[in-house]
């Protein structure tokens, strides 16, 4: 049990110092703000880290504190799509990376539509959804634009 805690611990702590390399690129000088100086949700969502606090590169410690003032539910979220991404393989992560490059270059009309789009997906029931996501990657371009169209008949759009 001590050792599978152990694990626990070691994986939590890579999987926050990853989020946080992500949050900041990584790089940095020396740390400027001491354990004791942090406040009691800081310390306690960074127990982990205590140990080697001072010695983190200002950055670290920035996202690191970014991390923290995350709501709980939200960081909850952010583990388990951190799990999701895991388990892709190599040419999976870069299939979403290139998807989410091109995301990020559209304009923001765009962005907002395709947004509202999802929010209303996630709108749908379960069942719906589950049948959309098994068979959405076999669809071609007009299989998916008449299926979404059957459903906006079904559900409305709002």
């Amino acid at each position: 049990m001590e050792r599978n805690s152990n694990n626990v611990r070691s994986g939590l702590k890579a999987a926050l110092f990853m989020m946080a390399m992500l949050f900041t690129g990584g790089s940095a000088m020396a740390g400027s703000v001491k354990w004791e100086d942090l406040n009691g949700n800081e310390r306690s969502v960074l127990k982990a880290f205590q140990k080697e606090w001072e010695s983190f590169p200002d950055k670290k410690q920035k996202a690191l504190r970014r991390w923290a003032s995350i709501p709980a539910t939200e960081r909850a979220r952010i583990r388990e799509r951190f799990g999701e991404w895991k388990q892709l393989s190599p040419p999976q992560q870069k299939k979403v990376a290139r998807q989410l490059a091109r995301f990020k270059a559209m304009p923001p009309a765009q962005k907002a539509r395709i947004k509202s789009w999802h929010e209303w997906v996630k709108k749908l029931p379960e069942d719906e959804r589950k049948k959309l996501k098994q068979k959405w990657p076999g669809m071609t371009e007009a299989e998916r634009k008449a299926y979404m169209r059957d459903l906006q008949k079904k559900y409305g759009r709002s």
